[in-house]
């Protein structure tokens, strides 16, 4: 009888294992986007929830934060900001294919991160985040181009 309850529960077991690891964005294909440079032009570099998309970013000298990041990088990273809106307060997870700084703001302050994970080829960072508006900051990313997908944990 314990063999027969274990047969199926394992199963069971590994589905949920595997329906909890989330989807990592690719780092090309797909959606594109432009990073931006500034706060002005935030506007057309607006993020849709789960929706993966491969943003371009732009020299790291070039790009006037909104906050200056905890970590910028090295005069040869990437970064830019994007911006996407919370309707419901939660916890949200920004998926990376690779491992540039996240900064996330909120009326111009800096939300700090919930928990960390990494998952197939890419780095995932919990936020708690609440209704409104948000500015994502990505710095330090060794390439020009990046997979970036948000969702709700």
């Amino acid at each position: 009888m314990k063999s027969i309850v274990i047969a199926l529960f394992v199963p069971l077991l590994l589905m949920g294992v595997a329906q909890a690891q989330p989807a990592c964005p690719a780092a090309s294909g797909g959606v594109e986007l432009k990073a931006a440079t500034a706060s002005p032009e935030l506007e057309p570099a607006r993020l849709l929830l789960d929706k993966p998309v491969t943003v371009t970013l732009h020299p790291g000298n070039d790009v006037r934060f909104a906050l200056s990041p905890e970590k910028h990088g090295d005069a040869s990273s990437f970064g830019g900001m994007l911006v996407v809106d919370v309707r419901e307060a939660g916890t949200y997870r920004i998926a990376l294919s690779a491992g540039a700084w996240i900064d996330v703001l909120k009326d111009g302050t800096a939300i700090a991160s919930s928990a960390h994970d990494h998952g197939a080829g890419c780095k995932m960072v919990s936020f708690s985040l609440q209704p409104g508006r948000h500015v994502i900051q990505l710095s330090g990313n060794k390439q020009e181009t990046i997979g970036v997908l948000v969702g709700r944990k």
